[in-house]
């Protein structure tokens, strides 16, 4: 099954938590064993999992993504290529598996923009 997650992001560099839209679209496709891919085709914004954080509207990373020194394409290519545009994850009772404090989190680097998430979930 694949599912459109859409995204409209408020800041130039914005970190927004999509894992509930990620666990929901999970469970609509019916699969309790099997995988799930999380890809952003989008060049300027990423996808990332990694621990849970308190305020979402400052971007996560930010003190990392600093240190990088943006080739000629700019910096929100940098960092966007930096993140990664795809997650791969496993799924075991209809549900993605992450760690206690885990988050699944979209990475806007050169918004606001309308952008899209897309879930495919197999078995």
């Amino acid at each position: 099954m694949l599912k459109e997650i859409v995204i409209n992001t408020q800041k130039r560099e914005q970190a927004v938590d999509i894992t509930d839209e990620v666990q929901k679209a999970i469970a609509e496709s019916g699969v309790r064993e099997g995988f799930v891919f999380i890809y952003v085709p989008h060049a300027t914004a990423a996808v990332s999992i990694h621990r849970y954080a308190e305020n979402p509207d400052t971007v996560l990373l930010e003190e990392t993504l600093k240190s990088l020194r943006p080739g000629s394409e700019g910096e929100s290519l940098s960092k966007a290529a930096f993140v990664a545009p795809t997650e791969v994850g496993i799924v075991k009772d209809g549900r993605m598996i992450l760690g206690d404090d885990q988050r699944i989190y979209f990475y806007e680097f050169e918004g606001p923009r309308k952008r899209v998430v897309y879930v495919y979930v197999g078995s």
